[in-house]
């Protein structure tokens, strides 16, 4: 088969994203309407104990102020968002996605997260208005990852291996490689596929090339910078913990001056340090 028919065989035998849980489908129609009430996301998620639970846990974390007197669900809700509830409520969806952890799996995942963090915590310092776009974006970016585990899983973990164990071959080049295409072609032709926001499928697409973005540039430099600092920090199967980050194209876009790239990578350890299993974000 060539290169371009096993794409197409690709994105076309991938199906949707898989079935919300009941609870969760019912929030994202509901925050999906700007009538909608916090009492009336309460009354849904009320019905799920472990969503309850979390969402009552990160309202009283220390990335919403720490203050833990935060005792009521509805008080929660107003706290995080309804922004904040749908990134909370489609992370759990992708969780679903690695159900059956693996090497692989775990450090795929642990990135994915790790990302999502990082692009709202880079959305915040540079300004960037809607932090929960570029959160998505974040923990959407590498979903060609994910998919070419699912229909690859062989090849993925022999490339997983290839780039944990080695800094000489990024994840991109081992794909080439082994596929002859990227991660980053897969995953914006799904995102199409799935009718993401034209935004976030960009993103997804010009992760490692944000210069070719077109309808919204600054989104696909705060990912392709998120992408830079997990490599940095050592989170998920590509490790570059002596990457000079002054060298790093989103960095330059950002004019960000050294002090500036240490302060957020700090922050970020930290945040990332302080949630085990990155569970808050």
């Amino acid at each position: 088969m060539t290169q371009s028919s096993i794409i197409e065989k690709i994105v076309r035998t991938t199906g949707d994203l898989p079935t919300m849980p009941h609870i969760a489908s019912m929030v994202m129609e509901k925050i999906s309407k700007p009538e909608t009430t916090a009492k009336e996301i309460h009354q849904i998620i009320s019905q799920d104990q472990a969503l309850a639970a979390r969402v009552l846990r990160i309202a009283n974390s220390p990335f919403y102020g720490g203050a833990r007197n935060v005792t009521r669900l509805t008080d929660a809700i107003v706290i995080m968002g309804f922004n904040s509830i749908r990134s909370l409520v489609m992370t759990s969806v992708m969780n679903d996605l690695f159900k059956n952890f693996g090497l692989a799996e775990k450090l795929l995942w642990e990135h994915s997260l790790g990302c999502a963090a990082a692009a709202r915590i880079i959305a915040r310092a540079v300004r960037f208005s809607n932090t929960e776009l570029a959160f998505l974006a974040g923990l959407m970016h590498d979903i060609g990852k994910v998919v070419l585990n699912l229909k690859l899983p062989d090849k993925m973990l022999t490339i997983v291996q290839e780039v944990y164990n080695s800094s000489d071959i990024t994840f991109s080049e081992a794909e080439m490689k082994h596929f002859g295409f990227t991660h980053a072609q897969i995953g914006q032709l799904i995102a199409r596929k799935w009718n993401f926001a034209v935004e976030i499928e960009e993103a997804i697409g010009a992760h490692h090339c944000p210069e070719r973005a077109k309808n919204m540039p600054h989104l696909a430099f705060i990912v392709h910078l998120a992408n830079a600092c997990c490599h940095k920090l050592e989170i998920g199967p590509t490790k570059h913990p002596d990457l000079d980050m002054s060298t790093v194209l989103s960095v330059r876009a950002f004019k960000l001056p050294p002090e500036k790239v240490d302060e957020l990578l700090g922050v970020l350890s930290e945040a990332l340090s302080s949630q085990p299993g990155l569970g808050s974000f």
